[in-house]
């Protein structure tokens, strides 16, 4: 699909830094590329992402490198709403009221977030808290929702492979999470196999989400959670 149809501003909604990079960071370079407006919102404040305490105040730590790879990006406006990490889905209705002013304050064209499948329950409160807080959105905002542990089952893919370098390079910033896991490397891998399909061999990486409307989401939530749990043999939230 062409980049060109995705307009500012631009509001990029995850749940931990670093998730906006995995998912969308070569989108977001595009835009910021085209001199769009882009704010990023951390939900959380990652405390948990550092199991064997390795690396002193890892709340801050999180912080400075979320700030640093969205730096990377050209990102500049980056905020917290500070919620415990691993708690959004207790703290729901407060995310959705903020993500209600945010909106508000914003009125962003193009939204990115999580698709409703992650495996992260804080991944999914949040997608759940974008559906409650849509109803003050334009109607035709794009809302772009793509996986971080979980893969989109379709949707709009957007070559970036002349962006993959600067994702990379953004990727890297986030030392403390690469010392447990090198998602930078399978990101890369991910993104290349995203192009199996595609027959133009100048199309090497591509970044793909579920391409909503405001109107849509609440519908395609439901059907999602309910195959999700099917198959997941889960009932349970």
């Amino acid at each position: 699909m062409p980049k060109e149809a995705v307009e500012p501003p631009v509001l990029v909604i995850v749940a931990h830094p670093d998730d906006e990079v995995i998912g969308c960071g070569a989108m977001l370079a595009w835009h910021r590329h085209q001199g769009h407006a882009v704010t990023v919102i951390h939900v959380t404040d990652g405390g948990q992402g550092d199991p064997e305490g390795k690396f002193g105040d890892i709340r801050e730590r999180r912080c400075q490198e979320g700030r640093e790879a969205l730096r990377r990006l050209g990102v500049e406006d980056v905020r917290s709403l500070g919620i415990a990490d691993g708690t959004v889905p207790e703290n729901l209705d407060e995310v959705s009221t903020r993500l209600r002013d945010l909106f508000g304050e914003i009125q962003p064209r193009a939204i990115y977030s999580f698709f409703f499948t992650e495996a992260h329950r804080d991944h999914r409160a949040v997608s759940r808290s974008v559906v409650e807080a849509s109803d003050v959105l334009v109607a035709d905002c794009r809302v772009l929702l793509f996986g971080v542990n979980q893969v989109v089952c379709g949707g709009s893919m957007f070559d970036v492979t002349e962006l993959m370098a600067q994702k990379q390079h953004a990727l890297a910033a986030f030392e403390s999470q690469l010392y447990y896991n090198d998602f930078a490397l399978k990101i890369l891998h991910r993104d290349h196999a995203a192009t199996v399909n595609v027959e133009d061999s100048a199309v090497q990486h591509a970044e793909l989400f579920a391409d909503l409307r405001p109107g849509e989401l609440a519908q395609v939530c439901g059907d999602a959670e309910k195959l999700y749990r099917y198959l997941l043999r889960d009932a349970q939230p």
